[in-house]
C-alpha cells in the first residue's frame, strides 16, 4: 500500500508527458527544421531560440535528439553569468550541488548522487572531463573553465562512452579550438575583496595544415575573512591558469589535437566557522586520561565564543601557514583516422601530475583541534582506443580503456588540544601523520549502438565492463609523545610487552591483537563490474523527442586516508552502483521561441558510500568509509526556456528529489548509532531551481544594451544521515543581477555585474569534527565592471 503513492505519481506525470507530447507534436506548434551543421553556440538569434549542439555520445548532435538530461551553456553565457569554477555550475544546473570537504577538497552530487570524502585518491561520484580527457580525481578541476567553448552537464549513470565509471553524472568541458584565421581576444573583471579575473587568448594558422590556440587567466583578490577574536585576515587568491592547442590536419582523413594545460593555486585555504560544540570528553574521565588536563581543555572549549551570523567571520589557528601549493599539468594527444565507409579510429592519450601542499584549519578556533597538513602527488596515465561508425540507420562505438594512477599522500593532523587526546599524566596525543600510497589500474572495454529502426523510433543498447585493482599501504607515525602513548596503549590493551617504537615505527594496532602493526598495513581491493544502458527514442514529430532510458553505473571501491587507532579504520567500502529509470520529453514550439524538456526518473541505489564514524574504545569518535546497503530516489525535473518577444530570453528550470534510506544501521556524525531507515541522503535538497532573464535591444546602429538576473533556491539539506541539528544546511536564496553595453557583433562589452546581491548568510557544508561543530560559509555580496575585447 506504501508504493501506491508513488506509481500514481509516475503514471499521472507519464500521461501528463504524452498528453504535452501531443499538443506539441500538432501542426499549429510545428517548426523549422534545425540546421544539420554542427554549431558551437548556445546563443539565441533573432527571435528565436537557437539551437545546442553537444557532444555527449561521442558526436556532435543536437541537444533535442539526445535522450538524456543535459544542461548546456557556451562560453559567454558562463562568462556573464560569473562561471569561474565547476562549483558555479549550481547556477544553470538543477540537481548538481556543490561543496567543499572538511578539508576543502570539491565534491560534486548530482540528484542525491555524491560521494562525501576528502582522500585524495578517492574517485568521485560525479566525473568531469576537458574534451573527453578525464580529470580522475575532484582536486584535478581548479583549470577547467579556461576558454571554453561550452559545458554540458549530464545527468545520471555516465559509465559507458567516457572513461571514467561514475554513479551521479558528467560533466564535459568542451574547450574552444584553434581557428582557421587570426584571432585574440581579452576579458577582464575587477571586483569586491580586490578581486581581479583576467582571460586572454590568442589562435590562428601555423601553416596551411596545422593551427594554434594559446590560452592564459589568473585570478588575484584580497582577504575576505576575517577573525572575530583579534586583527588578522585570510582568504587571499593566486590562481595561474595556461593551455596550448595544437590542430594538426597532415591529410584529409588523419587529424590530431595536442593539449598542454595547467594550473597552480597558491590561494589561502578557507577557515571553517565554529557554531557549537560536541565534546569528546565532556567529563574528567578515569584510567588513561589524565583528569587535570582533560577538564582543562574541557574548559578551554566551553568558554570559546561562537561566530557571529556573519559569512565573513570565521577563526583559525595563530603562526600556522593556511596557504596552499597546490599544482597541475597535463598532457593529451588526440588521433582520428577516417578508415572510410563511416568508420573512424580514435585513440586518446593523456598524461597528468598533480601536487598538492598545503596548511588548513577546520576546527574554527585559535585552539588546536583538527588543523590539517596535507602534502601529496598523483600521476595518472590514461589510454583509449576506440572504433566508431555512423551511417543512415546505425551509428556504434567499440572501444577500450586502460587508466594508472599512483597516489602518495602524506597528511598529519593536529589534535594538541582535543579533548579526547589528553591520554595519559605527562603525555598526550599531539598529531598523527597518516601516509599512504595507493596504485590503481583499471582496464575497461565498451560498446554502444543506436539504431534507427524508423524515421521516427531509434534503439540504443550500451554496456562496459570494468576490471579495478588498487594496491594500498597506510601507516600512522607521530612525534615522540605520540609513539610513546600509542606504545603504551598497545601494552596495556594486548597484554604483551613490546619492544619501544622508533621514530619509523607505524603506531597503528592491530583491530583484533591490539599490537602495534610496526610496519606500514598492506591492502588489495580488485573489483569488476558490467555497466550498461538501453533506451528508446521515440519522436512524433522532428520537434518533439520522447525518450525512455534503464541504465546502470558503479563507482569503484575506496580505501581511507584516516589518523586511524586500529587497522579496522583502514578497511575500503566496495564499489557502489546505482540503477536508474528515467523517462523525458524535449519539445520545441512557437516558431523555435519555446522550449521545454522534462523527465521524471528513479534510482535503486546500492551501497553508497559515506565518510562514517567508528566508536573507538580509547579515542572516542574517529572516521572510517562505510557502505549504506540500500537507497532509492525519486525524482522530476522541468526546464523552460522562451524567447515570448525579440531580446528577451526567459528560463525557469527545477528538479524535485525524494532520496530515502532503505536500509542501513551505523553512527552518523552526531556519534548516534541507529537504524536509519527513512533518512534522507547527504546534499539532497528536496528543491532545487534556477532562474534567468535577459533582455537585450539595440541603443544605435552600432551599440547594443542588456540587463539580466539570475535566481538560484536550494532548500534545506543535510551532510550526514538522520538529519541531525549539527550538519544541517538551511535553505538560500541567491539573486545575481548584470547590465551593460556591446559593439557590433559584441567585439567588445562593458558591464556591471553584482552577485548574492541580497548578501544572503549561507552556507555549503556543516559537519562535526573533533570537539567542535563547523560549517564552510559561502561568499558574501560581491559586485563589479567587466570588459572584453575580440581582436
Amino acid at each position: 500500500m506504501k508504493k501506491a503513492p508513488l506509481k500514481a505519481r509516475v503514471l499521472f506525470q507519464s500521461l501528463g508527458m504524452v498528453v504535452l507530447a501531443h499538443q506539441f507534436a500538432s501542426p499549429a506548434f510545428a517548426q523549422t527544421e534545425p540546421s544539420s551543421a554542427p554549431q558551437a553556440s548556445t546563443q539565441s538569434s533573432g527571435d528565436q531560440l537557437g539551437e545546442i549542439i553537444v557532444t555527449a555520445q561521442k558526436r556532435s548532435q543536437s541537444l533535442n535528439n539526445v535522450g538524456l538530461s543535459i544542461t548546456a551553456a557556451d562560453g559567454e553565457q558562463l562568462t556573464n553569468l560569473g562561471i569561474r569554477e565547476t562549483g558555479d555550475l549550481v547556477k544553470i544546473s538543477p540537481g548538481l550541488t556543490f561543496t567543499k570537504s572538511q578539508d576543502g577538497t570539491p565534491l560534486f552530487t548530482i540528484r542525491g548522487v555524491g560521494f562525501n570524502d576528502y582522500t585524495l585518491g578517492a574517485s568521485p561520484a560525479v566525473s568531469v572531463y576537458v574534451d573527453q580527457v578525464p580529470l580522475v580525481y575532484s582536486a584535478y578541476t581548479q583549470g577547467a573553465t579556461l576558454d571554453l567553448e561550452r559545458v554540458e552537464v549530464l545527468k545520471g549513470p555516465q559509465g559507458i562512452l567516457f572513461g571514467q565509471n561514475s554513479t551521479g553524472g558528467a560533466i564535459n568541458y568542451i574547450a574552444a579550438k584553434p581557428t582557421t584565421d587570426f584571432q585574440a581576444g581579452v576579458k577582464a573583471s575587477y571586483g569586491r575583496f580586490g578581486t581581479f579575473d583576467g582571460e586572454a587568448y590568442v589562435s590562428g594558422p601555423i601553416t596551411d595544415t596545422l593551427g594554434f590556440r594559446l590560452a592564459g587567466s589568473t585570478t588575484q583578490s584580497d582577504d575576505w575573512q576575517y577573525s572575530y577574536t583579534r586583527d588578522d585576515k585570510l582568504g587571499k587568491q593566486d590562481i595561474l591558469r595556461g593551455r596550448l592547442l595544437l590542430d594538426w590536419k597532415p591529410t584529409d582523413t588523419l587529424s590530431f589535437l595536442f593539449s598542454a594545460n595547467g594550473w597552480r593555486n597558491k590561494s589561502d585555504t578557507q577557515a571553517a566557522q565554529l557554531v557549537g560544540l560536541k565534546l569528546q570528553q565532556d567529563a574528567s574521565a578515569p584510567g588513561l586520561y589524565d583528569p587535570e588536563e582533560t577538564l582543562r581543555r574541557i574548559a578551554a572549549f566551553q568558554a570559546y565564543p561562537l561566530a557571529p551570523g556573519n559569512a565573513r567571520a570565521a577563526d583559525w589557528d595563530m603562526g600556522r601557514n593556511l596557504k596552499r601549493d597546490d599544482s597541475l599539468w597535463q598532457l593529451s594527444l588526440r588521433g582520428d583516422l577516417e578508415l572510410g565507409s563511416g568508420i573512424t579510429l580514435t585513440s586518446l592519450t593523456s598524461y597528468t601530475r598533480f601536487h598538492q601542499d598545503y596548511g588548513l584549519d577546520r576546527d574554527g578556533t585559535t585552539l588546536q583541534n583538527a588543523g590539517v597538513e596535507s602534502r601529496g602527488n598523483v600521476k595518472t596515465f590514461t589510454q583509449e582506443l576506440r572504433l566508431s561508425g555512423e551511417s543512415d540507420r546505425l551509428n556504434w562505438v567499440l572501444g577500450g580503456n586502460y587508466a594508472k594512477n599512483k597516489i602518495r599522500s602524506s597528511d598529519n593532523f593536529l589534535v594538541n588540544d582535543s579533548t579526547n587526546t589528553a591520554i595519559l599524566p605527562g603525555y598526550g596525543v599531539d598529531n598523527g601523520d597518516t601516509t599512504i600510497t595507493e596504485n590503481i589500474r583499471d582496464l575497461a572495454a565498451f560498446g554502444n549502438v543506436e539504431y534507427k529502426a524508423t524515421d521516427q523510433l531509434t534503439l540504443l543498447a550500451g554496456a562496459r565492463y570494468t576490471d579495478t585493482k588498487n594496491d594500498y599501504t597506510a601507516c600512522m607515525r607521530g612525534g615522540p609523545g605520540q609513539q610513546f602513548v600509542f606504545w603504551q596503549l598497545s601494552q596495556a590493551l594486548s597484554g604483551v610487552a613490546q619492544p619501544a617504537p622508533d621514530a619509523n615505527t607505524c603506531v597503528n594496532m592491530d583491530e583484533t591483537t591490539y599490537l602495534l602493526i610496526r610496519t606500514p598495513y598492506e591492502s588489495r581491493l580488485h573489483e569488476d563490474n558490467v555497466s550498461w544502458r538501453v533506451g528508446v527514442n521515440y519522436k512524433p514529430t522532428r520537434d518533439v523527442l520522447l525518450y525512455a532510458l534503464v541504465s546502470r553505473g558503479y563507482k569503484s571501491g575506496n580505501f581511507p586516508t584516516v589518523p586511524a587507532s586500529t587497522t579496522a579504520q583502514f578497511a575500503p567500502v566496495k564499489q557502489e552502483s546505482v540503477t536508474a529509470y528515467e523517462i523525458g520529453i524535449k519539445a520545441t514550439a512557437l516558431d523555435r521561441r519555446l522550449q521545454v524538456n522534462a523527465a521524471i526518473f528513479h534510482y535503486t541505489y546500492d551501497d553508497k558510500q559515506i565518510r562514517g564514524l567508528v566508536i573507538d574504545p580509547i579515542f572516542n569518535q574517529l572516521e572510517k568509509l562505510v557502505n549504506v546497503p540500500k537507497s532509492r530516489i525519486n525524482g522530476a525535473e522541468i526546464d523552460i526556456t522562451a524567447r515570448p518577444l525579440s531580446g528577451l530570453t526567459l528560463r525557469a528550470a527545477g528538479t524535485w528529489i525524494d532520496s530515502k534510506v532503505l536500509d542501513f544501521v551505523g553512527i552518523n556524525n552526531d556519534r548516534v548509532l541507529g537504524d536509519y531507515r527513512g533518512s534522507e541522503l547527504p546534499f539532497s535538497p528536496k528543491w532545487q531551481l534556477v532562474g534567468d532573464a535577459e533582455y537585450r535591444w539595440p541603443l544605435s546602429s552600432d551599440l547594443n544594451a542588456f540587463v539580466g538576473a539570475n535566481v538560484l533556491y536550494n532548500s534545506k539539506t543535510n551532510s550526514t544521515l538522520g538529519a541531525p541539528a549539527s550538519s544541517r544546511i538551511k535553505a538560500f536564496a541567491t539573486l545575481d543581477l548584470r547590465a551593460g553595453i556591446s559593439g557590433p557583433d559584441d567585439k567588445w562589452t562593458l558591464s556591471v555585474w553584482g552577485r548574492n546581491v541580497t548578501d544572503t548568510d549561507y552556507w555549503t557544508n556543516q559537519f562535526v569534527t573533533q570537539d567542535v561543530i563547523v560549517r564552510y560559509t559561502a561568499m558574501p555580496a560581491t559586485y563589479g565592471v567587466s570588459a572584453s575585447y575580440r581582436f
